[in-house]
């Protein structure tokens, strides 16, 4: 209904992202959980999937830093329409090379692929509402689009826990069946878009010059906050399965819990940071909250808990960090000059991606000369680090 639609400020444009967030999130939800698993059966080692894990997040961290300022140059000088649509390229790419062949190489490579729709599509989807959505609608439109990001998030491990234990290729196959009919709705829906007329050609030095002081303060913020989420991320699946002795339908079901709880918060959050003074409260509470988790996942089964239940605990933990993630988009998009906004953000998330980088290859060194516990209290220590930071420099209006 019209009253509904404006509330939670979606329309026609806003629509068609909430179609490419959703599918092909979807598709990569099914297969990506289960990639340190699966490389931990075809070596046999736990240490080399660690390895072969931390190589592919240092590459997936660069290539990302490249697809956001890929995606940001995309939308600026075609269009969102046509970025939204290239960003399904590559996943396509990486699945054609999975179902090839099963070479470890071969898997991290191809997950690479398919993992880099999300950078070239985001920069697009701050464009669309940006240009599209009133300013006091964009905290609950990033909302809406966290939970249509989050959904694939509740499903995808789920769907794909089982269908990994029934088969690799039950798994694959499911991943390659959701991304073809994303990209034929996708393709449907796009034809709606306008396409962006006589984009503004500043040199990428202008537009950096551009990006506002409390911005490149919560740039410097986030670059220590991920550093240090980097230490557990890819990691976590492997050590909840390989380390802690769970099965991946349980793993499937701790990260979907996870997508639940953060599925839960995001639009009474959003409506309250619409109509609140700040937003930082709220993107303080998510610095806090990722920096904890590390800490939780190693500590609380120590606690004489259950181990399943120590971990749906940490697990929800990790679902309550998003709070603050709509509020933070919509304090970028509305800081962001509406002439640099695509570009901007694509150099801010690409800035971000490529300076932690080598985040998981540190992890992978500690997991294998001290242990995982050491990796991610490390981790959660530089994400405190980070959250200290912001509190204390970075000024949002």
């Amino acid at each position: 209904m019209p009253r509904w639609r404006d509330w939670l400020g979606i329309n026609r444009s806003t629509l068609a992202v909430l179609v490419v967030v959703g599918g092909l999130g979807l598709s990569e939800e099914l297969w990506r959980n289960f990639l340190s698993v699966y490389l931990n059966v075809k070596t046999g080692d736990v240490g080399r999937a660690v390895g072969y894990m931390g190589v592919y997040a240092f590459f997936a961290n660069l290539a990302e830093g490249f697809g956001y300022v890929l995606g940001g140059r995309f939308a600026h000088r075609l269009g969102a329409r046509a970025a939204l649509a290239i960003s399904a390229i590559p996943m396509a790419a990486g699945f054609a090379l999975l179902l090839w062949t099963q070479q470890p190489w071969a898997i991290v490579l191809g997950a690479l692929l398919l993992t880099n729709w999300e950078p070239l599509s985001v920069p697009a989807t701050f464009e669309v509402v940006g240009a599209e959505v009133a300013a006091n609608r964009r905290t609950i439109a990033f909302a809406v689009q966290s939970i249509q990001k989050r959904l694939p998030k509740v499903l995808g491990p789920l769907i794909g826990g089982f269908a990994f234990a029934v088969g690799y290729w039950v798994n694959l196959s499911l991943a390659v069946a959701v991304l073809g009919a994303a990209v034929l709705t996708q393709a449907v829906l796009l034809r709606k878009m306008k396409a962006r007329p006589d984009p503004d050609p500043s040199p990428a030095r202008s537009v950096l010059r551009q990006i506002p002081p409390e911005l490149k303060q919560l740039l410097s913020a986030e670059i220590l906050l991920r550093w240090g989420d980097w230490f557990v991320r890819d990691f976590a699946a492997l050590y909840v399965v390989a380390v802690l002795g769970r099965s991946p339908a349980e793993y499937g079901m701790l990260a979907s819990l996870t997508a639940f709880t953060a599925l839960a918060t995001y639009i009474p959050v959003g409506k309250l940071v619409d109509r609140s003074k700040s937003p930082k409260p709220f993107i303080g509470l998510t610095f806090a909250l990722f920096a904890l988790f590390p800490f939780s996942l190693v500590l609380l089964p120590k606690t004489g808990l259950p181990v399943m239940a120590a971990l749906v605990a940490a697990f929800v933990l990790n679902g309550l960090r998003e709070i603050g993630e709509p509020a933070r988009k919509a304090a970028i998009t509305t800081g962001m000059p509406a002439e640099i906004r695509a570009r901007a953000v694509g150099w801010y998330w690409g800035l971000r991606s490529v300076c932690f980088c080598p985040a998981p290859l540190a992890a992978w060194w500690l997991w294998e000369r001290v242990g995982p516990e050491a990796a991610f209290l490390t981790g959660g220590t530089i994400g405190m680090i980070g959250t200290v930071w912001f509190l204390l420099r970075v000024r949002l209006k």
